[in-house]
């Protein structure tokens, strides 16, 4: 049978998804990384998917068991990095993160976390039988966010914690950087192993930022999709353990991998590394110099006035301005901007590396009417601070309880049994086994909506 173009075409023009995207035409400050921009790209990159998408076979090498090409490339990363070991995951931090925790963990250990943690670290808990210790960084009323960890009140809580593992995330969803260094020295003072969550940071190293295992992490993980040239899925574990360590963690990280890898996936990820280390440090420049620019007008309204801060992630508090959401979203429609979040009071926009190469006046031009042009002035909508639930039961406790479900608004006194995590802001408000308190519905409606906690139901324990 011989395939005509034209019968392709016509099976190319009935697509959903691929027609879909190819009409996705906005200012893109959201990720992934490369944001879609062909011209960062050379045609031998743009056309590798019909050849380079093969398997593992004799002719090629194999990402469980490198021994060829692509053991030389993780060679070249643990130069680049400074590391003894590596490993290039095409299952995001996600997978990087609970391979590090399994490999460390025995069933019914403790395990020690900043809450607002991504919802990934709870899971590997749950499946691994982990009792979750927390600790609770700084929370910022005006941004919404949590911010900083105490140095002193991790000391604190490490003296008397169970857990050998300490993960932490540095830099946040939200961009706000932990004093790792410090961190670090705590952690090893109490020999506890820390891996550090640097998924927001991917890039760091290739503009010349200290990366968590600079800082003296025992491992830390990088997301290359969220700020580099990288196709989603792709991220990077960095260690420095001694080889025993390394063994095991090498293992874990195969237990929990695909057995088929893309290397689709991975020559562009190649790409994308080998891209940025030769341009990083100039396109970082350059659009720490058009955000400074931009940024000048709404400074104080931003994530910005923090010291210790990602300038890849801006945080915008539209609601201090005195504008609504819908004022602002007719902007954002006017405009064809699309950001990595958007709520009742505020908007962050999440920059990679390429955006270097982005059209900023458009940006600016937003940034201008959300300042100058009138709007429906509104007072800013106020949050209550998140609530501290009560743990009553582990989390892995509840798998085995009976449950069932309830509207949210009347589910007061209940064990949750269904965590609930809001996007934003992205940590779980409650988890299974933490009793739902009234404060904590009182949050959810404020969050949420009141419609939202009427309609919406949560799994309980049955015995409340």
């Amino acid at each position: 049978m011989k395939l005509d173009q034209e019968s392709m075409q016509r099976i190319l023009d009935s697509l959903k998804i691929f027609n879909a995207l190819k009409s996705y035409n906005f200012l893109r400050l959201h990720m992934p990384g490369h944001k879609g921009k062909e011209e960062i790209f050379p045609d031998a990159i743009k056309n590798i998917f019909p050849n380079f998408d093969v398997t593992e076979t004799f002719c090629t090498d194999n990402l469980l068991d490198p021994k060829g090409y692509i053991k030389e490339f993780l060679d070249g990363i643990n130069e680049f990095f400074g590391t003894n070991y590596s490993f290039l995951s095409l299952q995001g931090s996600t997978h990087l993160l609970q391979a590090s925790i399994a490999a460390f963990s025995n069933p019914y250990d403790s395990i020690l976390i900043n809450r607002d943690a991504h919802k990934s670290i709870y899971n590997i808990a749950k499946i691994l039988k982990l009792d979750i210790e927390y600790i609770y960084p700084q929370y910022n009323d005006s941004l919404e966010i949590f911010t900083y960890i105490d140095e002193k009140h991790f000391e604190i809580v490490l003296q008397t914690s169970k857990s050998q593992i300490v993960v932490i995330t540095s830099p946040s969803y939200y961009g706000i950087e932990q004093n790792v260094k410090v961190l670090s020295d705590i952690a090893k003072k109490y020999q506890k192993k820390l891996i550090v969550d640097q998924a927001h940071g991917g890039y760091y190293k290739f503009v010349g930022k200290k990366t968590a295992l600079d800082n003296g992490a025992d491992i830390c993980i990088l997301s290359l999709h969220k700020t580099l040239p990288c196709p989603n899925q792709s991220a990077l574990l960095l260690s420095n353990l001694a080889d025993n360590d390394n063994k095991k963690l090498s293992a874990t990280l195969g237990y929990l991998h695909t057995t088929s890898p893309s290397y689709v996936l991975l020559a562009w990820s190649e790409y994308g590394i080998e891209f940025s280390k030769k341009f990083g440090r100039q396109l970082f420049k350059e659009l720490e110099r058009k955000l400074e620019k931009l940024c000048k007008p709404v400074l104080e309204y931003t994530n910005y006035v923090y010291k210790d801060v990602d300038i890849l992630k801006l945080l915008l508090n539209f609601g201090k301005v005195g504008k609504n959401q819908s004022f602002v979203k007719s902007l954002l429609e006017r405009y064809s901007i699309v950001p990595e979040v958007f709520d009742q009071n505020r908007i962050l926009f999440y920059f990679s590396l390429v955006d270097s190469l982005s059209n900023f006046e458009i940006l600016e031009s937003f940034f201008y009417d959300i300042i100058k042009e009138k709007g429906k002035e509104e007072p800013e909508k106020r949050f209550l601070s998140p609530p501290r639930p009560k743990k009553v039961l582990k989390i892995y406790e509840v798998d085995n309880a009976r449950k069932r479900r309830v509207k949210i608004c009347e589910a007061e006194g209940f064990v949750c049994a269904q965590a609930i995590i809001p996007y934003p802001p992205g940590f779980p408000v409650v988890v299974e086994g933490e009793v739902i308190e009234k404060d904590t519905i009182e949050y959810l409606q404020e969050l949420l909506g009141i419609e939202f906690i009427k309609k919406n139901e949560v799994d309980v324990v049955e015995d409340g």
